[in-house]
């Protein structure tokens, strides 16, 4: 049985979604959006030794096609030394639970080879696509891009759901035409690119097969609280406007990532949503790596 469920793990999505609609409210407020002010486009570079002095973010003119070029390949060296100097300790645990995901996924690895299916197969992919979201939506994250590292937490989320429906030979339960119940082998289906099995819906579907695939319904909210909030970040809305705007400097916004102090409460959250997420994954990995095991 796959009890999806830890002390710790995706205990903080309120309180995300809290500080995130606080920002909101916060940037609507201060910045006046619409409302006749012009805003100062800065975009993060390699800091000048003005910069280092002063501490502030850089700008460059990105109406000047060299300019544009030399921030795509930044390295937003200065946004990162940022997170490291206000998140040190939290980024040091993260590691060490990152660590220990990495360091236990080899035993997913080998039962999927020892079993020698497509199923198999499908089940230690999508958990490795977990982990390695989990690792380049905080490397994202560390370059000031709060929108698309949240996006790629999503994916994080609902590829748990999809390892635990194709790591069944039961049949699971879906919603097909006019929501009418259907039940399928849900592997066979994700096999064909079935639209019955869109990855977006992969987190309701585990709702209705929980019972079934053994996961505690506390574990099932915490999945769909946590869907709902990355949600966010995967499509425009006031949120993308306040995730770029500075709290600290009325009329301001970013273009290419920053850090921003006045939001160090936001990050710190979702440094934390990370760790709470990393801490249940061994014990899944090591049920589901029995679960597809050859009897």
């Amino acid at each position: 049985m796959v009890r999806l469920s830890a002390r710790g793990a995706l205990l903080d999505c309120h309180e995300i979604l809290h500080i995130e609609n606080t920002y909101m409210e916060r940037v609507l407020r201060r910045e006046k959006l619409g409302g006749g002010y012009c805003l100062d486009f800065t975009v993060t570079d390699q800091m000048n030794a003005k910069n280092r002095e002063t501490m502030e973010p850089p700008k460059i003119d990105l109406s000047n096609p060299e300019a544009v070029l030399k921030e795509l390949f930044d390295e937003d060296k200065w946004v990162k030394d940022k997170f490291a100097e206000h998140l040190s300790e939290d980024l040091l645990e993260l590691s060490k639970n990152l660590a220990a995901v990495f360091a236990v996924y080899p035993r997913l690895n080998e039962a999927a080879n020892a079993a020698a299916t497509e199923q198999a197969a499908f089940v230690a992919g999508f958990i490795f696509g977990v982990v390695d979201d989990i690792l380049v939506s905080t490397k994202i994250l560390l370059s000031g891009k709060m929108m698309p590292a949240g996006n790629v937490m999503r994916q994080a989320i609902e590829g748990i759901a999809l390892a635990l429906l194709c790591s069944s030979n039961e049949l699971m339960i879906v919603l097909g035409q006019n929501r009418k119940q259907v039940s399928i082998r849900y592997w066979e289906h994700v096999k064909r690119g079935d639209r019955l099995v869109e990855s977006h819906k992969a987190v309701a579907q585990l709702e209705l097969n929980r019972t079934t695939l053994g996961v505690t319904e506390d574990s099932v909210t915490r999945l769909k609280s946590a869907k709902k909030h990355y949600s966010q970040f995967s499509h425009p809305g006031l949120l993308g406007i306040a995730s770029r705007a500075s709290l600290g400097t009325e009329g301001q916004v970013y273009a290419g990532g920053h850090f921003d102090v006045e939001k160090l409460d936001g990050y710190k959250v979702e440094i934390r949503e990370r760790i709470g997420l990393c801490s249940i994954l061994p014990n899944l990995i090591d049920s589901l790596a029995r679960r597809i095991a050859p009897r």
